[in-house]
């Protein structure tokens, strides 16, 4: 006998056998090293050793990421990147499932905990990956079984590890309830689950108090399609070559520049159409964004935080390439990332500039038609993109960030000229960084208002402010307010 992690081995011929272990709660897993009559390792072409050396990649990747989540407050996306780039032996199926697998456990994570021992819990997500492979490959299984993707690696993975396949409860009112019950079954835990798992315990509070948490929670299960923004007017062509290329593509009934990709399979940024600066990828919800803000051709624009300047691509293209977009950040090596994709898309457009955060004085004080402030935040509204970031921000977090745009929002606004509009964004769900950043900047500026707009996905009347949810559209969570200065007396 062998130990390793939590898991004991046993060398044995007989029936998968599972025990519990009465001080933690947490079950042994006894795994039959002998073949088992019935049990086939390969899962379509994957024979056992590429399966076992795929496993392990996806072991050390998902350790990678959990000691950057936990450990370093990193984001997830950048320590699999990471990952990947000191892995480039790995295959593109091998990428995709790693991918894939690690997100699931990230999305699971508030169901997945409970089947550790408090203690191993507690320093994991203290960014003590003390965990053995084979309780991290139960972990896994279990994610890929409770979000019902990858079934059959997954089945795979159960018989290498000799895990009964679980039996949810039939026609049970939540399946996803009923799949992690059935975890907890096999498992030989009694923990019980509720969908708010899915976040900490301090996040639904500080919703609105009408938010249908049930179907944000729901969204939380699974990631949001891909979401494209055509920048050519001829959208048929551009489609027609996107979905030969193997791409199945929905376009929005409203939007006409927005296509989700429904098997984003292929890599997009290896095609032609995007090396000619074709389309863009955004999300629906930042979509919206600019088409509140709905910029006209010939106007001079102001985007204070632009970053990688998605939403300032957006705006140069609603204004049809004329007048001039200025892209601020800073962080002015951010704006490199939009220098090459403004290239690329050939906007002759957009200009960029570093900003200090301060308010604007001189020839920039009061010269622009329009300001976009995308101001940073809690990310709470890209939480189904990014799940790591549920496990790591803190409520204390969201007040630092309120206290921020507040000061980003009134330093820009002096850049916004008399009768010209200021567009207040965030990816945020919480009150505190939306409506109440914008009410407590309108109470000391009385020369702006609410100027009423139409909600993008749907063409209802918005009074100045917008919630874009994510069962709005199948997409990221945002929020946006239009503000318009008073015309100056003359």
């Amino acid at each position: 006998m062998r130990n390793r992690g939590k898991f004991k081995y046993f060398h044995l011929k007989t029936a998968i056998a599972l025990c519990k272990q009465a001080d933690t709660g947490l079950c042994y897993i006894i795994r039959i090293t002998a073949k088992q009559p019935g049990v086939s390792i390969v899962a379509g072409d994957l024979n056992a050793k590429k399966f076992r050396s795929q496993m392990k990649s996806c072991g050390n990747a998902a350790r990678a990421v959990l000691e950057a989540v936990f450990g370093g407050r990193r984001p997830a996306d950048r320590a699999l990147s990471g990952f990947f780039r000191e892995n480039r032996q790995l295959g593109s199926r091998d990428r995709q499932f790693i991918s894939e697998s690690v997100y699931a456990l990230l999305r699971g994570w508030g169901v997945l905990r409970k089947f550790l021992p408090e203690e191993r819990r507690a320093g994991l997500e203290s960014g003590e990956i003390r965990i053995g492979r084979v309780e991290l490959d139960a972990l896994i299984f279990a994610a890929l079984y409770l979000e019902g993707t990858n079934l059959q690696q997954a089945g795979v993975l159960a018989a290498e590890l000799g895990i009964p396949w679980p039996k949810p409860e039939p026609d049970a009112a939540s399946p996803y309830l009923a799949r992690a019950a059935a975890l907890a079954a096999v498992f030989g835990s009694s923990a019980t689950f509720r969908d708010s798992d899915l976040v900490p315990e301090w996040v639904l509070p500080l919703l609105p108090p009408d938010f249908p948490a049930d179907r944000f929670l729901a969204d939380l299960r699974r990631r949001p399609p891909m979401w494209l923004r055509l920048q050519t007017r001829d959208r048929d062509r551009l489609a027609a070559e996107l979905q030969s290329c193997g791409l199945a593509l929905r376009r929005h009934p409203r939007i006409a520049n927005a296509f989700a990709v429904e098997n984003p399979k292929v890599n997009l940024y290896t095609l032609d159409s995007f090396r000619r600066g074709e389309f863009e990828v955004q999300d629906l919800a930042s979509q919206c964004i600019g088409l509140a803000a709905a910029p006209k051709p010939g106007e001079r624009w102001l985007d204070a935080c632009a970053g990688a300047g998605g939403k300032t691509l957006e705006l140069a293209d609603l204004m049809e390439r004329t007048g001039t977009v200025v892209a601020c950040d800073v962080r002015s090596y951010k704006l490199d990332d939009l220098r090459i994709r403004a290239r690329r898309a050939g906007f002759p457009n957009i200009v960029t500039r570093e900003w200090d955060g301060k308010p604007f004085k001189g020839k920039q004080a009061g010269g622009y038609d329009g300001v976009l402030v995308d101001a940073p935040c809690s990310c709470s509204g890209v939480w189904r993109r990014n799940p790591d970031g549920r496990w790591t921000l803190k409520p204390e977090d969201v007040e630092e960030a309120a206290a921020l745009q507040q000061r980003i929002l009134e330093a820009a606004s002096t850049a916004v000229r008399s009768g010209g509009l200021l567009i207040y964004a965030t990816c945020s769900l919480f009150p505190r960084e939306n409506g109440g950043v914008v009410d407590a900047f309108l109470a000391s500026h009385e020369e702006f208002a609410f100027e009423p707009f139409e909600h993008p996905l749907t063409g209802e009347p918005c009074g100045g402010m917008l919630q874009v949810r994510s069962f709005d559209g199948d997409c990221d969570s945002m929020f946006v307010a239009r503000l318009r200065r008073k015309e100056a007396e003359s």
